[in-house]
């Protein structure tokens, strides 16, 4: 069993680290790139993101048929309840025209939220296989350098998402560069409080009930993560339509996007 010490430190390291980094790369980028390529890119690690989340909410039970009785009501009402309420709570997304794109620094925010909250799931998971694991070594109790890496890339593209909305909705909320700083500063914390908080809570609760169930949380952040998707979706059409080639320069961000998260997942195997 890993100490809760080394367990903590290795899922902040783990957390923060990448999620800085890729909020910093996405920022590099949006000096090359039009807001709506970096939406559009965005949108295809949501795709990946999202069929990777569902494996881990168990498809919602969908792959035990009707089996699965009150269990898997309760793994559609998580599902419900989060994108109800983060679709509910942004009362200008669906609204027309100039009035759907304001709401400001409060949007990609509400995104890092909306996309962070997996993260406890995960977090959760780590402190688990700390606690059952009879390594002491942290990299070998977690599958090695390649699961490891794994890991790390997914924290450091799925902020990226974050970093997207920052630059379609509030990228004039900094009016310099320690403005911008304190801006990602806030994302990043948004992004990662969740996979911290799982991290460090369930710690001892998985000690004293090893067969706890994590499931119901990745439904609930699978349900949340679908505001992203509304928000980062409708930035990919703002703005007049630069040239002829433009519908395949989107196609091409979209599959860049889906491509860097599906090549990280096979770090897995």
């Amino acid at each position: 069993m890993l100490g809760f010490a080394e367990t903590f430190g290795g899922t902040l390291a783990s957390f923060i680290i990448p999620a800085a980094a890729g909020l910093a790369i996405i920022s590099l980028a949006a000096r090359f790139l039009k807001a709506k390529y970096l939406a559009a890119f965005a949108i295809g690690l949501y795709f990946w993101f999202f069929s990777d989340t569902i494996g881990d909410a168990n498809l919602l039970g969908a792959n035990e048929g009707l089996s699965g009785g009150i269990f898997h009501v309760a793994l559609w009402v998580c599902f419900g309840v989060g994108l109800l309420l983060m679709l509910t709570f942004d009362k200008e997304m669906f609204s027309p025209g100039p009035e759907g794109m304001k709401f400001g620094f409060a949007i990609p925010v509400l995104v890092a939220i909306a996309i962070g909250i997996h993260g406890f799931g995960e977090g959760a998971a780590l402190s688990a296989t700390a606690v059952t694991t009879p390594s002491t070594s942290l990299v070998d109790a977690f599958g090695g350098v390649a699961a490891g890496a794994a890991f790390v890339l997914h924290k450091a593209l799925e902020p990226m998402m974050v970093g997207a909305a920052y630059w379609v909705y509030a990228k004039d909320h900094a009016k310099d560069l320690k403005g911008r700083v304190k801006d990602l500063a806030v994302l990043t914390l948004a992004f990662t409080l969740p996979g911290i908080i799982g991290g460090a809570s369930t710690y001892y609760i998985v000690q004293a009930y090893p067969s706890v169930d994590f499931t119901y949380v990745f439904a609930l952040g699978l349900g949340t993560s679908t505001y992203a998707a509304f928000r980062l979706a409708r930035g990919m059409f703002e703005g007049p339509r630069t040239s002829s080639t433009d519908s395949t320069k989107m196609a091409l961000m979209v599959l860049l996007g889906f491509t860097c998260l599906y090549l990280a997942a096979l770090l897995h195997s």
